[in-house]
């Protein structure tokens, strides 16, 4: 109504907000059983696909060497041998077909479920909050949307893709090392030691990343915020011709990101290029293979496929490790949305006990009444407030600019509960009523009155779900807004966004 409820929310009194580092299991805090079913299947089709690749490599390394001596052994032999490895392979596509569907299908369908899941709770939550939730630690609208749909992407992103494609890695990593041992263990325990070669490029680049996308994230949030500022107060702009200016500090909170995407880059560049190490890992195992196939009998296929086993091994690992990034953002995302859905307001919506009267004839009273806004509890906005108002009375209060008015409402609508005193609706305390039947005795209309993009006849029936078409009309009237809305060309059913 008035200005004294925009200084209330100032958000140079409310202390900066501490960086919480969530814990994996977070992630998963919205899974039901089918879920963890799910997960499972999910898991068992990654180990599949992650084991895929050293098999590949065992029985293809089989086949080199039978045809590296075909010219050598009796015919039928050579044929026979073929045939089974060949036979193989036919069985291991089939398996491959089956896990990887598991693992495709199984993690997409639970990151779906578990997000809408966690989508509903949040917001469910934040509609449960207090006012004074908002006014402490919501610095703006953007952030509650960040939240609903940047957090739970993350989410969504990191069950859905990044935990199968993580645990996948890591299979193969452990699939390529024992698929090398069990294929020639002298030239896989050589190798082995080379592995941290590659691990090191995809650590650094994880490292690296984590903190660069929080400050991008930190940016990005700064930048919105200027955006969201500037549309919710279009007028406000246009009437000032400040267009340019809004674009120029949008531009300039945007220079923050660019250069940290820079860095990013070269990152990620980097972490990349240094790949080309397994090339160099490479032309060593082929130097010493050589040595195992001159002197100690070894033969040519095996020393290709434990080469090729050691380098995918190492290059996949260093891939699962890079993967911890994601991780790190999806569990600090979780522990946001897990911190608001847990959190019970000390005026709860939900809370079903108190008073309910029988019949209201109307009487409000003020007793005493003292109280400062959460976010600045220095600063007394009614001290010592005495107002009673007869059932059947209409009253006005007047005053300046942060006087109070609003105040006064808020407090009967028990938007915020006063420091001392007390307040009565028909002598009964309101702390001690129910809280939604409190509210739903009442009708406010601010001073700049939002209607939801739907008809005026629904938005009327927000008042009351169940009430007939005759009681939308007397509702009309009664505001005084009948004559208006019947010269519309669908009257009730005329939807409020073309008004």
């Amino acid at each position: 109504m008035e200005g004294d409820q925009e200084t209330s929310v100032a958000a140079s009194s409310v202390a900066p907000k501490k960086k919480k580092n969530g814990s994996f299991r977070s992630i998963f805090m919205h899974a039901d059983m089918l879920d963890w079913f799910l997960m499972v299947l999910g898991l068992v089709g990654s180990l599949g696909d992650g084991f895929t690749t050293p098999l590949v490599l065992l029985i293809s390394s089989r086949l080199m060497n039978n045809i590296g001596s075909g010219p050598t052994i009796d015919p039928n032999a050579f044929t026979n041998s073929i045939n089974k490895n060949a036979v193989a392979l036919l069985y291991l596509a089939a398996g491959s077909f089956l896990t990887c569907f598991l693992e495709g299908y199984c993690w997409t369908r639970t990151g779906e479920r578990q997000a809408a899941r966690m989508r509903a709770r949040y917001l469910k939550a934040v509609l449960r909050q207090d006012v004074a939730y908002f006014d402490l630690h919501v610095t703006s609208t953007s952030e509650v949307i960040t939240s609903v749909s940047n957090d739970s992407l993350v989410i969504q992103d990191a069950i859905a893709e990044k935990v199968p494609n993580f645990l996948m890695n890591v299979f193969m990593f452990i699939g390529s090392y024992v698929a090398a041992f069990a294929m020639l263990w002298r030239l896989a325990i050589v190798g082995f030691p080379f592995v941290v070669l590659l691990v090191i490029p995809g650590l650094l680049y994880g490292r690296t990343l984590m903190g660069l996308a929080r400050k991008i994230r930190e940016e990005y949030n700064h930048a919105g915020t200027v955006a969201e500022q500037a549309i919710s107060s279009i007028r406000t702009v246009y009437s000032f011709v400040g267009e340019s200016k809004t674009i120029a500090a949008f531009s300039e909170a945007l220079q923050g990101s660019v250069k940290l995407g820079l860095k990013q880059g070269l990152a990620k560049g980097l972490a990349i290029g240094s790949n080309g190490i397994v090339f160099a890992i490479w032309s060593f195992m082929s130097f010493y293979g050589s040595t195992l196939v001159m002197y100690h009998g070894a033969q040519g296929g095996t020393v290709f496929a434990v080469g090729a086993a050691i380098a995918v091994g190492g290059l996949s690992l260093g891939a699962a490790l890079s993967n911890m990034k994601y991780f790190s953002d999806a569990s600090t995302a979780g522990e946001r949305i897990m911190e608001v859905i847990k959190r019970v307001p000390k005026i709860d919506s939900d809370n079903m006990s108190g008073e309910i009267l029988e019949s209201v004839s109307g009487e409000v009273e003020f007793d005493h009444v003292q109280f400062a806004y959460p976010s600045r509890r220095g600063s007394i906005i009614l001290n010592d407030f005495c107002l009673k108002v007869p059932a059947g009375k209409t009253m006005a209060l007047v005053g300046g600019s942060g006087s109070g008015k609003s105040t006064v409402i808020s407090l009967l609508q028990r938007f915020y509960d006063p420091l001392v005193g007390e307040i009565r609706l028909d002598g009964v305390p309101i702390h001690k009523m129910q809280l939604k039947w409190l509210r739903s005795q009442m009708g406010l209309v601010s001073q700049e009155p939002a209607l939801f993009a739907t008809s005026i006849k629904e938005n009327v029936l927000f008042g009351k779900e169940d009430a007939s078409m005759e009681e939308v009309i007397e509702a009309g009237k009664a505001s005084n807004a009948h004559n208006f809305i019947s010269h519309l060309p669908q009257g009730y059913d005329t939807q409020t966004v073309a008004i």
